[in-house]
């Protein structure tokens, strides 16, 4: 019969206590390597005076969440642009395939549009852009990995037409160790716009959606990015800073418990938990939103919106953990503070007339500017 162990029972001669010196009478270094100070893609000042924080954290993994037309986009577009005036190639995944150029173009992205031209009308047209960064649609993922049996890893002889998660996990580390082994020399800034808009492998080749199954997949394709391979390049060992940000769609809770309103992140806890940073845009049951409105002469003209946006977790060291609410103006620009507002208006006042073709004897007093509550969703 099994004896019970005695309290402090161990090894013949072992010893119940170690120390500092024994450590070293064994030759065992014990090395705690530095992080290289806290570094920030610098976002617009109406970004800061929202939330009280210089911009996005480089090395770290952080994203937004809300309701449509709640300045997400925005967010997005004005961190790419930060990227590219620190030359860090962003790498951005569309998912839901409605990458706005024209408006990212406007919020400061580089990008030179390739201009073809219409084979029925004859008329010059864009057909693509090119630039400093790397955009991958649903496409483009199954081009560059859409072969690969996710449950085996092995290669089929056909290449899949829809992209599943962990084609966009498969492609970071694709790219980081293209990073390591010197293909890619650049800091990158990994985008996925937006989490909880396509599915899994395993929803995939079961012909039917799985929210389980897809949660699953996210947990434990993007483990070791966002608690390893994002995290360690803040290292002073580690020649390049990468960082990841998602966007992720959400989806009303209360509707399916019929409980206190709250919104819950597609995709599971697992990205939530992983989180250094995570913005909410909008409010909770309503998108929160107001239109910035301009009415000529019976006409109205949209320039922008004001929405509700807050720091809901902040695990950045200090003293960055700050919690803070406040209001994002988001016009056709990018982010603008509210104390820019009256600045700005003036500055469009050419477009407003161009846009609602009043000619040229509209003047400032001419224009009525207001703001209008969006529908409830």
């Amino acid at each position: 019969m099994a004896q019970p162990v005695k309290k402090g029972a161990g090894l013949k001669g072992a010893k119940t206590k170690f120390s500092l010196d024994d450590f070293k009478a064994n030759e065992l270094k014990m090395k705690t390597v530095a992080e290289k100070p806290m570094e920030w893609f610098i976002m617009p000042k109406g970004y800061q005076d929202a939330l009280s924080l210089p911009g996005i954290p480089k090395g770290w993994f952080s994203g937004c969440y809300g309701w449509n037309s709640t300045g997400k986009s925005t967010i997005k577009n004005c961190l790419i642009a930060s990227a590219q005036r620190q030359n860090v190639l962003p790498v951005i995944f569309e998912t839901e395939g409605n990458f706005d150029f024209a408006y990212a173009i406007k919020c400061g992205m580089k990008a030179t549009p390739i201009m073809g031209v219409d084979e029925e009308t004859g008329e010059e047209i864009v057909e693509d852009y090119k630039g400093h960064f790397i955009l991958f649609t649903n496409e483009s993922m199954c081009e560059y990995c859409g072969d690969i049996d996710y449950s085996t890893m092995t290669k089929k002889p056909t290449k899949r037409r829809v992209a599943v998660i962990e084609d966009i996990a498969y492609i970071i580390n694709d790219l980081l160790d293209k990073q390591e082994n010197g293909e890619l020399p650049l800091e990158l800034l990994f985008i996925w716009d937006s989490v909880g808009s396509i599915s899994s492998w395993r929803s995939y080749t079961s012909k039917s959606g799985n929210n389980m199954f897809d949660a699953n997949a996210i947990s434990t394709a993007f483990n070791t990015i966002v608690n390893t391979r994002i995290p360690s390049s803040r290292s002073q060992n580690s020649p390049y800073t990468n960082t990841f940000f998602i966007v992720n769609k959400i989806w009303d809770s209360s509707m399916a418990t019929m409980g206190k309103p709250s919104v819950k992140l597609k995709g599971g806890n697992s990205f939530e938990y992983a989180l250094r940073l995570l913005i909410s845009c909008g409010k909770v049951i309503t998108n929160g939103v107001k239109k910035l409105e301009a009415q000529v002469k019976g006409e109205k003209y949209e320039y922008g919106s004001v929405a509700p946006v807050a720091i809901k977790k902040n695990h950045l060291p200090s003293p960055f953990n700050v919690t803070r609410e406040g209001l994002l103006y988001c016009v056709n620009s990018g982010i603008i503070a509210e104390d820019e507002l009256e600045a700005y208006k003036k500055k469009i006042l050419p477009d407003i007339v161009k846009q609602l073709k009043l000619g040229t004897s509209v003047t400032e007093s001419d224009v009525t500017f207001t703001e209008s509550e969006e529908e409830t969703l």
